[in-house]
Formats: C-alpha cells, sequence, structure tokens
C-alpha cells in the first residue's frame, strides 16, 4: 500500500505584456497597443472518495498547471494558462515547502509595429504575495483547495503611455506561479479499527461485520496493508478497518506495525482482538498487554481511544479456559467480550457494543 509520497507542483506562469505599436494605412503613428499576458493556471487538490491509495503518484511526482499566452498587438489578451486538478484519496495529509524562484531580471523583448532590430524591454513582475496553505487536512469528500497560485499575466506597453512617454517601449512579464514539494501521506477514516496480534482473527471478523473479503489463511501476518469493509447495522454505516498484525516493538519498526499505526489515530473505537489459543488466563493476559504497551508507545492517543477487549476463537478451546480467562481479566477491570467470528457466537454483542460506543 503506499501511502506516503513527495510531489513537486508549479502554477502557471503568467504571458508576457506585448510592446506593439498600432501601424495601419492613414494612421502611420497610431500609438501603443501592446495587449496584456494571460493569467498563469491553478494548481488544485480535490478528495476522490474512489481512491484508496497514493499508489497514482508511486511514478508521477511531476505536476505543472499552463502558462498564460502572452499578449499581442491591438490590445489583444493572451489566453489564460490551463488549471489541473489533482485527485487525493479521503483522508490525506498534505504539507507544502515552497520552492525558490527565479530572481527578477528583464529581458529584450521584439517590437511589433516597428523595424526589426529595434527591442523593448520586459520586466519582471513581483513573486505572488500573501498566506498559503501549509498544511492541509483532505478528510472531506468532495474537498477542493488551490494550493498553488497562477502569476499574473503582464501588462501591455498600452498601460506605460504618459504625457512624458508617448512611446513607451516596455512592458511587464508574467508573473511566476508559485511551486511547491508536496509531502502526501494517507491516514485512513475509519469509524472502527481491528487491532491484536498476527492470527487473531481479525481479518475473519471483519468480514463477518461487513462486505469485505480480506485474505484468510492460518499463519501470521496474512494481512500486508489495511482492509476497509462497511458495517451496516440499525440506522449506522460504520467503516471498519482491519489493521495488520502488530508485534512488540511495533512503534520502533519492528515487523509491519509502524507503517499501519498511523491509520488507526482516527478512529473512534478499537476493537482489541486477543487470541484465545495456546495459552493461560495469564499468557493470554501478556499478549493483550502487549498490544496495549504499542498504542502508548506511538504517542499519538491510541491508548485513550474507546476499547472493547474480545476473546476471539473461543471455539477452539473449552469453556472452561473462556472462563477463567474472562475472570482474571475481569481481575484487572477489563470487560472481556468471547467470541467466535467462525460460528458467530458472541459477534450480535460485539456489533451492540460497537453501535453503543460509536
Amino acid at each position: 500500500m503506499v501511502d506516503h509520497v513527495n510531489i513537486f507542483v508549479r502554477a502557471g506562469n503568467g504571458g508576457a505584456g506585448a510592446v506593439s505599436f498600432r501601424r495601419e494605412k492613414f494612421i502611420p503613428k497610431g500609438g501603443p497597443d501592446g495587449g496584456d499576458g494571460g493569467k498563469g493556471g491553478n494548481v488544485y487538490l480535490e478528495t476522490d472518495p474512489n481512491l484508496s491509495t497514493l499508489q497514482d503518484f508511486a511514478h508521477n511526482k511531476k505536476f505543472a498547471a499552463g502558462d498564460g499566452m502572452k499578449g499581442g498587438g491591438k490590445k489583444m489578451s493572451g489566453a489564460k494558462g490551463e488549471d489541473i486538478i489533482i485527485k487525493v484519496p479521503v483522508g490525506t495529509l498534505v504539507k507544502l515547502t515552497r520552492l525558490a524562484l527565479e530572481t527578477d531580471e528583464e529581458k529584450d523583448i521584439r517590437v511589433r509595429g516597428m523595424k526589426l532590430g529595434v527591442l523593448g524591454k520586459l520586466f519582471r513582475q513581483g513573486h505572488i504575495e500573501g498566506e498559503t496553505w501549509q498544511h492541509l487536512d483532505m478528510s472531506e469528500p468532495g474537498m477542493s483547495l488551490r494550493i498553488a497560485r497562477g502569476g499574473k499575466g503582464g501588462r501591455g506597453n498600452v498601460h506605460f503611455k504618459g504625457s512624458s512617454r508617448t512611446t513607451p517601449m516596455i512592458a511587464e512579464d508574467g508573473q511566476m506561479g508559485e511551486s511547491f514539494e508536496v509531502e502526501l501521506e494517507l491516514k485512513l477514516l475509519a469509524d472502527v479499527g481491528l487491532v491484536g496480534l498476527p492470527n487473531a482473527g481479525k481479518s475473519t471478523l471483519l468480514s463477518v461485520l461487513s462486505n469485505a473479503r480480506p485474505k484468510v489463511a492460518d499463519y501470521e501476518f496474512t494481512t500486508l496493508e489495511p482492509n476497509l469493509g462497511v458495517l451496516k447495522a440499525a440506522d449506522k454505516h460504520l467503516v471498519i478497518a482491519d489493521i495488520p498484525g502488530l508485534i512488540e516493538g511495533a512503534s520502533e519498526g519492528k515487523g509491519l506495525g509502524i507503517k499501519f499505526l498511523k491509520h488507526i489515530e482516527r478512529t473512534r473505537v478499537l476493537v482489541h482482538l486477543v487470541p484465545s489459543i495456546g495459552g493461560t488466563p495469564e499468557e493470554i493476559y501478556a499478549k493483550y498487554k502487549v498490544i496495549r504497551k504499542e498504542l502508548k508507545a506511538f504517542e499519538a492517543g491510541l491508548e485513550d481511544k474507546k476499547e472493547i477487549v474480545v476473546l476471539s476463537k473461543i471455539d477452539l478451546v473449552d469453556d472452561g479456559l473462556v472462563k477463567k480467562t474472562v475472570s482474571y481479566f475481569k481481575k484487572k477491570k477489563i470487560a472481556l467480550l468471547p467470541m467466535s467470528a467462525a460460528t458467530g457466537n458472541g459477534v450480535k454483542q460485539l456489533v451492540s457494543e460497537i453501535l453503543k460506543k460509536s
């Protein structure tokens, strides 16, 4: 899953104004008629609910809006540069770093209506000023924000005529558009996050609670990227994220965890699956504490989220172990909900708890 990329964007430069003089039959000295340059195109970011990763940016990293066209004679203005819209998934965080622009300088320009060899001057406008975005959270479907502004078109020489300057040989060059390095980071938007050690039964539970069909197998790290599903119950539609199995040290970069812990930052409720197989109540509790430690170490408030603790895979152990484990967790002041996604035992109770807490 591609969930972090850097791209480069450039808004369009404004078109240059024209240095031109009216030259028509019977009007040998018609005066200046240089038109203005067109405005440069803008760059927009727009959220697209149909996107779920940043995969489209893996190989396409440079985006440029259209430049404005230069002005012409007869006071003709240049065409505006074309805007571009860059689509990103809902839940994308954006960080903008402004790139340095060229320094101001004058340029020579051919003068329309004058003999060859007569040159005018283009002088650069100042750079775009004003407040610009630095950090954005594209958290809503249909959001559209302008992140880079196109430069203004330059003024033609018709604007520089005056009583002391009847033959203006100057015009403005187009203003340079804004340029940014853009860091995109995707954090999934989900109401409920499923967490737990590898092979705790998260993918199976997701397939039972929603229409998602993640890969399910009897070995660790079956899930290599987050899966999303929608739980439809009562009058609610809740998005559930199955987070790949965490291990001890995940918050420090071990296993797959650190790459995906950020995807549960936005969830309201965590369903923490603790497998009942292969241990005593004390050992099962130790597995629970491993994940709690990693949530706390990630330092994003994950340990403070509402939590539903589920004892999973109870169809694979005897009832005595289930009762002892529930009792042991109760002594630790933790409500434990026994459940088997395979048989459906306890699933209705879990859905009820999810609805209550979300």
